[in-house]
């Protein structure tokens, strides 16, 4: 599972009737500019490039003084022997016009293996399609003056896009170059619509490569395996994911009312945690099976409604370890998770659950849109609640930035006796954010800033 952020060109966005330029400098050809049709003999481009004849020198002897200096240019060595009388040089990076441009005691070194200005010289080369990397290929190709894509998910053998509007005229080649210069790619796929639906995973098509979806990887030391087309699955996450999982320890009680096909609920159980893992989806509670079953771990699964799961099947099984064990909660559904923490109001009487010395942990998931992220996460839970629990949030902590002004968030609350009984709590109302309010982005861009939830 990787993520790429290789196509960042806002240094040059504005720059127009310019030759598009490559990392290492080269110009690679104007009619490339707005391809849509790969045609990789348009790319051929010829460079003169500075080179070090070595000579009698000794390779080992020399490198440490000219490494640095190597010209890097994809699937070109810059140790290359010359063909006529098989003695090796060395080609430079081109900023090296002169032999009086490299540092002085590179020089001296050089020098005592007699090698001198006389050695450096230039020579011609032929660049192709196959030399330049995906980012190079795009900006030199996309439409100048405009936002490029910033980044892309491989997940399995799969790379996952978003492209924005602009971009789709260009959908084919954009695929076509990733799935040839992307190491382990089968399939790439574009995201077609908003995560709108019950299950929470989104429409895609594919735009090249083979069209099976079923994806096998390996995170937090556990092997996963699903559909991707059926189920959620975000790569951005698994830092996260380890974060938890490291959180928790051997007979640590874990309920995970999102679960999904398994990344908190497997590695936890994996640890050797008492795990009850929940998903609405069939498709992700398959998967979730199929996972525990691949990683020899017990666990027990349902595919329930998440506030069904916490009214029945986490209120009888949660009793039972109350004050013995350490009990951790996950919601992580970060668009409607808060939506869920009503379930465990009143979810015992006093008699029932008496004193809490250790207390559950809540961890649940949530995307704040505005400038005061604490504030505004503090407000999602208590009109929830429908109290103030703000002495019971144990921590704030933001995830990770999934556009401008809008974060995903997991809020750590304290589950004590007045949210399990709801009994001998003062109602307050909600804190005020109409000043964080204020400072959030304005319809329009909220609504499209939502379709980047799965980025």
């Amino acid at each position: 599972m990787k993520i790429f952020s290789i196509f960042r060109w806002y240094f040059n966005l504005h720059l127009k009737n310019t030759m598009p330029t490559t990392n290492s400098g080269v110009n690679l050809p104007k009619c490339v500019r707005n391809m849509t049709i790969l045609d990789k003999s348009k790319f051929d481009t010829d460079i003169t490039v500075p080179i070090i004849h070595l000579r009698q020198a000794h390779v080992s002897d020399v490198m440490p003084y000219l490494k640095k200096y190597g010209l890097r240019i994809r699937h070109l060595k810059p140790l290359q022997t010359c063909t006529d009388n098989n003695q090796k040089y060395m080609l430079l990076n081109r900023n090296i016009q002169t032999y009086s441009a490299m540092d002085e005691c590179d020089r001296e070194g050089l020098k005592k293996h007699s090698i001198t200005e006389e050695n450096f010289d230039t020579v011609n080369l032929r660049l192709t399609y196959d030399n330049f990397h995906a980012d190079e290929i795009f900006r030199a190709i996309l439409p100048e003056n405009q936002d490029g894509f910033s980044s892309f998910s491989q997940v399995g053998h799969i790379i996952h896009l978003n492209l924005r509007e602009h971009l789709l005229p260009f959908k084919s080649i954009i695929g076509e170059v990733l799935l040839e210069k992307t190491p382990r790619t089968r399939t790439v796929v574009n995201k077609v619509d908003m995560i709108e639906n019950t299950y929470r995973n989104f429409q895609m098509e594919i735009i090249c490569g083979d069209p099976d979806m079923t994806v096998q990887l390996k995170e937090n030391r556990c092997q996963f395996e699903f559909d991707f087309s059926q189920v959620y699955w975000n790569p951005r996450l698994s830092t996260e994911h380890e974060r938890i999982v490291d959180s928790l320890s051997k007979d640590d009680v874990v309920f995970d009312v999102f679960a999904g096909v398994g990344p908190f609920s497997i590695p936890a159980a994996k640890k050797g945690c008492i795990v009850y893992a929940n998903d609405l989806n069939p498709e992700s509670y398959k998967w979730l099976l199929h996972n525990a079953r691949k990683n020899k771990v017990n666990l027990s699964a349902y595919n329930k409604d998440g506030r069904d799961f916490i009214r029945e099947d986490l209120k009888d099984q949660l009793i039972k370890y109350v004050n013995k064990q350490n009990i951790t909660i996950i919601m992580n559904l970060p668009a409607l998770a808060v939506e869920f923490l009503g379930g465990f109001l009143k979810l015992y009487d006093g008699n029932e659950i008496g004193d809490l010395h250790k207390p559950p942990i809540l961890h649940v998931y949530c995307f704040t849109k505005g400038e005061d992220v604490t504030g505004i996460a503090k407000k999602l839970i208590t009109e929830q609640f429908k109290f103030d629990v703000e002495d019971k949030i144990l921590n704030i902590f933001r995830v990770r930035t999934v556009s401008n002004f809008k974060e995903m968030v997991r809020v750590t609350i304290k589950l004590d006796k007045e949210i399990l009984t709801n009994e001998n709590v003062k109602r307050s109302c909600s804190p005020s954010l109409d000043n964080a309010s204020k400072k959030s982005r304005h319809g329009k861009e909220e609504q499209n800033e939502t379709n980047k939830e799965c980025d």
